[in-house]
């Protein structure tokens, strides 16, 4: 089973913490999708929804861009992934596959419930400050990974990253 993020809250997650890096200089769009790799037309709307959820402010004209509109240690993961995608749900049974001969629950309701609640708790108390400070420590090479983080399946470059 993978879990991983759709394209739109990939995005908005990795713009939001490019901007949070910077705070509280103002990120433009192009500095934004050129440090981080993204689409600037797809990326452009998703600013928008975050500015609209008070997340980000933006600032019009040729000096402005975008800002954090509060502090980064208020503004959780699950927030921003939230905002652009709506709430983190197991609303169906996890046997959905095939028939469920259980009227309202099953015998995976509960763990999966817990295993839920679990995931959405720590992604809820994972805040941009907290992510800046990792992101910062591993790009000093001052970072040491949890011995309970697996490795990424493959890897990319780091674009921005002395920007």
């Amino acid at each position: 089973m993978r879990i991983h993020l759709t394209n739109k809250a990939d995005y908005a997650v990795r713009a939001v913490l490019d901007i949070a890096r910077h705070h509280p200089e103002l990120r433009t769009t192009a500095q934004i999708t050129a440090a981080m790799d993204l689409p600037r037309n797809f990326l452009s709307q998703i600013l928008a929804t975050l500015v609209r959820h008070r997340i980000l402010k933006s600032s019009a004209g040729p000096a402005g861009g975008y800002t954090l509109a509060r502090p980064a240690a208020s503004i959780s993961l699950l927030e921003v992934i939230e905002v652009v995608e709506g709430p983190v749900a197991a609303d169906e049974c996890v046997l959905g596959g095939g028939s469920c001969d259980w009227d309202r629950v099953c015998p995976l309701h509960e763990p999966w419930a817990e295993a839920k609640a679990g995931f959405v708790n720590r992604l809820v108390s994972t805040s941009f400050e907290r992510l800046t400070e990792i992101d910062e420590a591993m790009t000093a090479g001052t970072y040491q990974v949890p011995d309970h983080t697996p490795p990424h399946s493959f890897t990319t470059p780091r674009l921005g990253k002395d920007e």
